[in-house]
């Protein structure tokens, strides 16, 4: 049986939260409120089990979530970019390209290729 690191029911609380709440702006002091910490402390905490910035947590899994509308519906690309609390269809395309390595577009019109998705985090 594995040892449950001692913040690992927070961050997978954290974890919880962040993917009930992906379609829209996630503030990270509200984040922290629900935490219980303060913004520094919780980010150093998230950071100290996963090893990933609990912003750059949030992006990837919005990009990731972005990435199965695209392939899977047919929803405006500024749609799901404002689903996912994006502020325009550029930055979407600004933060997905540097992410990804394709455009939006790209990764809806090629459904072979290959991106790394960000899975939700699990401690089970």
């Amino acid at each position: 049986m594995r040892e449950i690191k001692p913040n690992e029911p927070l961050v997978a609380a954290l974890a919880q939260w962040i993917e009930d709440h992906l379609d829209r702006d996630i503030a990270l002091p509200e984040l922290a409120e629900r935490s219980g910490y303060s913004v520094w402390h919780m980010q150093g905490v998230f950071r100290a089990t996963t090893g990933m910035a609990i912003g750059r947590y949030i992006r990837e899994r919005k990009l990731t979530e972005a990435v199965y509308r695209l392939r899977n519906t047919d929803n405006r690309i500024i749609d799901i970019a404002l689903d996912y609390g994006f502020n325009s269809q550029s930055q979407f395309t600004t933060l997905f390209k540097k992410y990804f390595g394709v455009t939006p577009q790209m990764c809806r019109n090629n459904l072979s290729l290959a991106l790394r998705l960000t899975a939700p985090l699990s401690y089970v």
